[in-house]
């Protein structure tokens, strides 16, 4: 009986590691927005604050009825719907933990690093992320920061 118990036990712990190694699920965002059929607008036409503010803005009906005073081509009921209520409902995929300190400032502007290493290529992507492209977490970063030679030390970026 013993042995059966610490049999199931060991697979229910090899299990929940399995689980918890696996990517979150996709999510899924409110438009198809298609980065590919807006390549030369760059990202911080849409993504306000990616350079010179701590945190980068996810784009909303304002941000896009700039360049699309009228309904875009092919629009789709999602669109419509987000006219009509003045908000787009986008999900946020890319999230650093609650203790760390991020600015994209400090990443863009005075690091020199384009919005890419962070969050990947999106320039060529038909439909917005359903999940961050770039994991980002401490062995990530602390990788960028070796290779760029930024700072290492703890509490420059958690509080």
């Amino acid at each position: 009986m013993r042995r059966y118990l610490g049999a199931a036990v060991v697979t229910a712990a090899v299990a929940a590691g399995w689980i918890a190694m696996l990517p979150p699920a996709s999510l899924r965002q409110p438009i198809a927005f298609s980065h590919a059929k807006h390549p030369s607008t760059g990202c911080t036409v849409c993504h306000s604050g990616g350079e010179t503010a701590i945190h980068a803005g996810i784009p909303d009906v304002a941000t896009c009825t700039k360049c699309h005073a009228t309904a875009p081509p092919g629009t789709s009921a999602a669109w419509e719907a987000a006219l009509s209520r003045k908000t787009i409902g986008w999900v946020q995929v890319t999230h650093v933990p609650d203790d760390v300190l991020f600015s994209h400032r400090r990443h863009t502007t005075i690091g020199g690093l384009q919005c890419v290493s962070c969050h990947g290529d999106m320039v060529q992507r038909v439909r917005p992320p359903g999940r961050s492209p770039v994991l980002l977490n401490m062995t990530t970063c602390l990788s960028c920061h070796r290779r760029e030679g930024a700072d290492e030390d703890c509490a420059a970026c958690h509080r």
